[in-house]
């Protein structure tokens, strides 16, 4: 019985682990771009991966396009530790792969989750600049690259850390709206679109794809107090989009991802 206590935990613990689940943005075979979200540079001025909130579980799914060469070298497969490759982490963060050894074949998409709760040992508010050291595998031996910043031009993976109050993901915020939040996300169909608004009358609705294609829109009458709607993702391909709210005094944007 002592014997089976300890490998109990232990599968416990895999469980646990392996119970989170990575989400790949195949819209990224697309656009091109290496990682999904997009990381901050110059032009977009944006923090593409979810804010993260202390005392509150936090996930973010970060998609890696393996291309097949890298500075016209045959490429052959892009890899990262199994921990301690994801640098600059709030605390209480940490991080798997799919596939669990780290290790993204060319002309594939890997992925990294990161997860966790941020304790309160860190500071809030707060921006972190991630790095993800990798090593490219090519045929004439290994190069060590740190993500985004050893790529060309000012870029950088910020994560914004922020009290346990914050909203996750806010942009240009709405005086209008106070709260706002998606269940389930990711979802395969249907999600339920929960709004508190301190005013009542007519929003938009509006959702965009990674490209900044706007895939979805209609009206929302909203009561003062809170207002829930569903939306119907079934048509739209897999992937992470973006989904606003706004009237005259601005808008509320949040990230949804579509995974079956």
């Amino acid at each position: 019985m002592k014997k089976l206590l300890p490998l109990l935990i232990v599968a416990l613990f895999a469980i646990n682990t392996y119970a989170q689940t990575c989400v790949r943005d195949s819209s990224i075979l697309m656009t091109g771009a290496l990682l999904s979200p997009a990381y901050w540079d110059t032009i977009t001025m944006e923090y593409n991966l979810n804010d993260a909130c202390i005392l509150n579980p936090y996930t973010q799914s970060v998609t890696v396009n393996v291309p097949a060469q890298y500075s016209g070298f045959p490429l052959t497969s892009v890899q990262i530790a199994t921990s301690g490759a994801v640098t600059n982490l709030p605390v209480g963060i940490t991080y798997l792969c799919d596939p669990p050894n780290c290790v993204f074949n060319a002309n594939t998409l890997g992925c990294i989750l990161l997860y966790g709760t941020p304790t309160a040992a860190n500071n809030a508010p707060d921006t972190l600049d991630l790095g993800i050291t990798t090593t490219v595998n090519t045929q004439i031996g290994g190069i060590p690259i740190k993500f985004p910043g050893d790529l060309p031009g000012d870029n950088h993976y910020y994560l914004a850390v922020k009290d346990q109050q914050c909203l996750v993901g806010t942009q240009n915020p709405n005086a209008d709206i106070s709260y706002v939040s998606i269940a389930p996300n990711p979802f395969a169909n249907e999600t339920t679109i929960t709004v508190e608004s301190v005013v009542s009358g007519d929003f938009q609705f509006e959702v965009f794809n990674v490209i900044g294609q706007r895939v979805h829109q209609r009206n929302i009458r909203l009561d003062t107090g809170i207002n829930q709607f569903t939306f119907d993702g079934s048509r739209l391909p897999l992937g992470s989009y973006i989904y606003t709210l706004s009237n005259r005094s601005g808008k509320v944007s949040r990230r949804m991802v579509i995974s079956r």
